[in-house]
């Protein structure tokens, strides 16, 4: 039986888990590819927090969504509600947010954000 520490949390706020226990570069990988998959065409705008397995993260969502031919608009370090913005100025297919919010720093997630018409 698996502990609550190695399962992915999913909510209408996003997948999320602890990074190494749940969540890793080939989860987020193949969260995103799906995601972009289901995207219309377009690019996707990706922000993230400070966290330090952002980066790790930002890197295979990036490839994810560029393999699913997307391009990509990084913000870089960027809030959930600047991200959001960002995809409406962008006439962005959809946004991917890096952040587990209020969690601890072994955590993160991806937000996924569709571009509302």
């Amino acid at each position: 039986m698996h502990s609550q520490s190695h399962v992915l949390m999913k909510s209408i706020s996003g997948i999320r888990g602890i990074v190494g226990a749940g969540l890793d570069a080939e989860v987020a990988c193949r969260l995103a590819a799906a995601f972009g998959t289901w995207a219309p065409a377009g690019p996707i705008v990706v922000g993230r927090d400070s966290r330090l397995t952002g980066p790790m993260l930002r890197h295979a969502v990036t490839a994810a969504l560029m393999s699913t031919g997307h391009d990509v608009i990084d913000l870089g370090i960027a809030t959930t509600p600047t991200t959001e913005v960002m995809v409406s100025m962008h006439g962005a297919s959809g946004g991917i947010i890096l952040t587990a919010s209020h969690n601890p720093e072994p955590w993160n997630a991806l937000k996924l954000l569709k571009l509302v018409d």
